[in-house]
């Protein structure tokens, strides 16, 4: 096995020889069944940072949220701006049903601002895991050639260690097959890592087009309403421009939902395997 048979296919470059060479030349038969034990640790600490790391805080705030402010803007109907005819109309007037309408709107607005800090609060968050998250990939990297630069090392002194005469394994081989274990984590923990990223990345995404929208309805709506100047403007709002970007603004915040509810889950898939992967290595 002194020529690389146990690596894995791959990227990975072959190991450091002067690595190897060091770590050959500090070897302690005595200490064979605790061979590269520190290698092993930090390939194991650096996984369980990974997945603190990755661990986000759930969607249920942003998805709160945006379910209120959709139940809201649902509830502004741009038809009931229209007074009812004959003796029911005598006492219902446009002017009346306008300020009604606005007072509704208005409301619906407020409540952009705490939705708007929820949603900010996980772009936010997904900004700051981001750079955390490349240095943990990256740690993780460097742990990957450590351990082979280890494996290489056991693996040329297994390769001259004449058979013990009971037959017996060396205990050398128990400890390769451990750290040969540990790589192999490391190995998968890598595009979990990045899985966590772009999941981050497309729910930022999805978060931000749709605080876009939101923002753009509102201004619409207000100019609209007449609610633009510092006055609230005389004036008979047109219903289909109201109604049009109304089912435009609750199309988005549908697709919003929609792709959260998606992200939400492949987070949660990751953080599970990220998981089982540390588990795996617990001594």
């Amino acid at each position: 096995m002194a020529d690389g048979a146990y690596r894995w296919q791959g990227a990975a470059p072959a190991p450091d020889a002067a690595r190897v060479d060091g770590i050959d030349a500090a070897y302690d038969e005595a200490a064979a069944h605790l061979f590269g034990e520190p290698a092993r640790a930090a390939a194991a600490e650096r996984i369980g940072r990974a997945l603190a790391t990755a661990r986000a805080d759930g969607l249920d705030a942003a998805v709160a949220a945006l379910s209120e402010l959709r139940a809201r803007i649902e509830a502004l109907r741009p038809e009931t701006l229209e007074p009812r005819r004959g003796l029911a109309g005598l006492f219902d007037s446009r002017g009346k049903r306008l300020k009604r309408f606005r007072d509704q709107y208005r409301e619906a607005a407020d409540r952009l601002t705490g939705a708007g800090a929820a949603l900010a609060e996980r772009i936010d968050g997904a900004a700051r895991r981001a750079p955390s998250l490349d240095a943990v990939w990256a740690e993780i990297r460097d742990a990957v050639a450590d351990l082979d630069a280890h494996l290489a090392a056991a693996a040329r002194r297994l390769s001259g260690q004449p058979p013990a005469e009971d037959g017996a394994a060396h205990p050398l081989e128990a400890r390769k097959t451990t750290l040969d274990a540990c790589r192999a984590a490391a190995l998968q923990a890598l595009p979990l890592i990045r899985g966590a990223q772009n999941a981050d990345a497309r729910m930022s995404e999805a978060l931000k087009s749709c605080a876009d929208g939101l923002a753009a309805w509102r201004d619409d709506w207000r100019d609209a309403l007449g609610l633009s100047g510092k006055r609230p403007r005389r004036i008979r709002p047109d219903r289909d421009r109201l109604a049009r970007n109304r089912d435009q603004v609750l199309a988005r915040i549908d697709r919003a939902l929609a792709e959260l509810t998606t992200l939400g889950a492949r987070r949660g898939d990751v953080e599970r395997r990220l998981a089982a992967v540390g588990t795996g290595l617990r001594p």
